[in-house]
């Protein structure tokens, strides 16, 4: 009896060695985060020292031509793609049709449009479905598996919502007879645990909305701009004065800097500024959602008065269209371009039909950061984690003297309905950058004992970044390339919110990234001492 309990404790022991060895030699590479009590509260700090490592490696991977032989030195680049379901049949809601099949007609397509481009490019791409519904049937399992491209894996989770008990502010219960309830918006929570017990398998992590569209050019762009990054990082930690500079900057005549109007340690005026290593630890490549103009509806609100061209804040920031002729225009294939006769999408979309209306230019900067990265677009972020930008706005350009850099905005923040990142950028965000973690168990005061509780979040928070560039700090950046900015667009395939949402929130990317470019003259006028 001793001797079996003894065989069995020394199997179990072996086992978990290789796991232990791996944590080991990435704990030597990323020290402990040192705490930092701001107004009663411990926030990890984002030490230069513990950026992610492996995004090299990982690009590598992904950029091997399909066909190349692959070794145990050189394994093939392995995704797990995980997509997150509330409903099997669309409710009515939303622009929606009651009783439409969104598993068969929406999910199901762009799921394989996004794993098929992987697949294609030689990657290893399981998939994992996060199912709001109760059961998913032997024959409606089977019609994703016929569907997938063949070796991909399917693993299910049904009846995923968690439980849990709804408590007032103070944490108290809100009732006294208050019994155990679903938490419909803790489902957008359930993948962290999928990516918690996945860590060590994969290289990469895809974990997305139903309906966005997630494409291979996606993800080599974010790891190519990753890559950039981290190798700014790198030098700016192994340079005299810890900082990286742009190359060929031009004359700062300025005579004044703008200061901070909240709680920002630098101004709004931030154009070639040198940047720290903890700076670009907090920096990461965004994205931002589209949808397709649709023309054929009858009565279109953004077609009726030409309501799409009239656009918010186009007088005060016109779109300056220059950089079309110099380096193209963006490209609509790569997130919108879906094979005709889908049900919702109009085919073959142009630069003009992509639509924006997660944000605005009023909530926008542009910066010229050294190396690769180069001129790009500064997304809200939390004002305290802000390394700075020339905002859109700097010199009353909104002719509101009291109007303030837009911050937690929720209309402004541009949702992009999910993340992706490598295998050691996840352990990045649990152990050093975000309060409380990235990964479960979710427990102690930084989640007030509770992670269900919506004080912690609701839907956006967990599946659309939230967390990620609010509580975590990340500053999400665009690129001014049209190339790559076409490349940090992602469809959503449910193309309803040009019929649910106002039409003053809308603008043609196209028109977007022009009012980005009059920005980004404006900010080099500006070294000149010029407004």
């Amino acid at each position: 009896m001793v001797s079996k309990y003894y065989s069995r404790l020394s199997s179990a022991v072996l086992a978990l060695l290789p796991i232990v060895v791996i944590l080991l030699r990435y704990s030597s590479r990323h020290p402990p985060w040192t705490p930092r009590h701001d107004n009663g509260t411990t926030r990890r700090r984002l030490s230069a020292a513990s950026a992610p490592s492996d995004v090299e490696r990982v690009l590598s991977l992904a950029t091997r031509p399909p066909h190349d032989q692959f070794t145990e030195d050189a394994p093939p680049f392995r995704v797990l793609f995980i997509v997150t379901t509330l409903s099997e049949y669309d409710k009515g809601t939303r622009g929606t049709t009651h009783g439409a099949d969104r598993l068969k007609d929406l999910v199901l397509p762009i799921l394989v449009d996004g794993v098929s481009s992987m697949v294609d490019r030689g990657w290893h791409v399981d998939v994992y479905l996060i199912c709001g519904f109760q059961t998913l049937i032997d024959s409606r399992r089977d019609m994703i598996t016929d569907a997938l491209p063949p070796g991909v894996g399917l693993e299910v989770w049904e009846d995923a919502i968690p439980f849990f008990y709804e408590k007032k502010f103070n944490q108290q219960l809100k009732r006294d007879d208050q019994t155990i309830a679903l938490a419909p918006h803790g489902l957008s929570r359930q993948h962290r645990y999928v990516v918690r017990d996945k860590l060590m398998e994969y290289d990469f992590f895809t974990a997305f909305e139903d309906d966005m569209r997630i494409m291979a050019d996606h993800v080599v762009n974010f790891l190519e701009m990753s890559v950039e990054i981290e190798r700014l990082r790198q030098r700016a930690e192994d340079s005299p004065d810890g900082k990286v500079y742009v190359k060929d900057a031009a004359a700062d005549r300025r005579t004044f800097r703008g200061k901070s109007q909240d709680k920002a340690t630098v101004g709004n005026d931030v154009v070639e500024d040198p940047l720290t290593a903890q700076d670009l630890s907090r920096l990461w490549p965004g994205f931002v959602r589209a949808e397709v103009l649709d023309s054929s509806i009858a009565d279109h609100p953004l077609l009726t008065r030409s309501a799409i061209d009239n656009y918010k804040w186009k007088e005060n920031v016109p779109p300056s269209f220059d950089y079309e002729k110099e380096l193209g225009t963006i490209d609509p294939n790569v997130c919108c371009n879906v094979p005709p006769g889908r049900a919702r999408t109009p085919p073959n979309p142009n630069k003009d039909d992509l639509l924006l209306w997660e944000t605005d230019i009023s909530a926008m900067g542009v910066r010229h950061y050294p190396g690769g990265i180069g001129w790009a677009a500064a997304m809200t972020v939390e004002d305290r984690a802000d390394i700075g930008s020339y905002w859109s706005g700097e010199g009353n350009v909104y002719n509101d003297p009291d109007m303030k850099r837009p911050r937690r905005v929720n209309s402004l923040i541009g949702q992009q309905a999910g993340w992706m990142a490598t295998r050691s950028q996840i352990l990045y965000f649990h152990e050093h950058a975000c309060p409380g973690g990235f990964l479960p168990p979710f427990d102690g005061d930084e989640w007030y004992n509770d992670s269900l509780q919506t004080r912690n979040g609701a839907v956006e928070f967990w599946s659309g970044g939230y967390q990620l560039f609010g509580r975590c700090y990340f500053n999400r950046i665009l690129s001014l390339d049209p190339k790559r900015f076409s490349r940090q667009l992602l469809y959503h395939g449910s193309n309803n919110k040009q019929r649910t949402v106002s039409t003053n929130k809308f603008v043609r990317f196209s028109h977007f990234l022009g009012q980005l470019y009059t920005v980004k003259e404006r900010a080099i006028k500006s070294l000149n001492g010029d407004r």
